[in-house]
């Protein structure tokens, strides 16, 4: 009671000050804790990918040729490259572990497993599809809202806006229903809030994982 009291017999402009400023630091807070994880996440991105892309596709057109070439000196010379790509500049490191331990076994076998050899190309298939629809992403997003005609590109910008608005303007509104009937609920309604809650969560986390 009696800090409601000195608050309410404080100066009104220092009140103000001091939520503008509690507001402000809030809001630095979490744009801070938003903004890091993703500049550090894209920044490892961008000096990963295209080693990836470089390693992986060496390796998977040496495979395929080792599938052409079954036996010979061509599939020797093959395999040893392969064996020369996994130990330059490290670039193992960025092969998954399933890929580098197949590429590693099927380098030095003498006989060639084609049905191992063609799984680890289906693999290595999969994550360049990955890596490379990534790029076509960051592509067509700066094709559509990066334009040198001023009109389209403000556009752009314009429609890009009201997507983001609409967006946060509709999470807003559910998690705004959710606090609501959390609140205005008994504890089997605050349960089943909690759960659907969760599952939002966990639902958001895989589509943004699969993406």
């Amino acid at each position: 009671m009696d800090i409601i009291q000195s608050i309410k017999n404080a100066d009104s402009n220092l009140i103000v000050f001091l939520l503008t400023s509690l507001i402000a630091f809030i809001s630095w807070i979490i744009k801070a804790s938003i903004e890091k994880p993703i500049t550090e996440s894209k920044a490892t991105f961008e000096n990963t990918y295209n080693t990836r892309i470089e390693i992986l596709t060496e390796i998977k057109n040496r495979l395929t040729l080792i599938l052409y070439f079954n036996s010979g000196d061509d599939n020797l010379k093959f395999k040893e490259q392969i064996q020369g790509l996994l130990l330059k500049d490290g670039k193992s490191a960025y092969l998954s572990k399933e890929i580098l331990d197949n590429t590693i076994r099927i380098s030095i076998d003498e006989t060639n497993n084609k049905d191992l050899i063609s799984d680890t190309i289906s693999k290595i298939d999969i994550e360049l599809y990955k890596l490379i629809s990534k790029i076509e992403d960051e592509i067509n997003f700066y094709r559509k809202f990066s334009n040198y005609n001023p009109l389209r590109k403000l556009l752009g910008i314009v429609f890009l806006a009201l997507q983001n608005i609409i967006t946060i303007l509709l999470i807003a509104l559910i998690i705004f229903i959710l606090i609501n009937f959390y609140i205005q609920s008994e504890t089997c309604g605050k349960i089943f809030i909690i759960g659907i809650s969760i599952l939002l969560l966990w639902t958001s986390n895989w589509y943004l994982s699969t993406k």
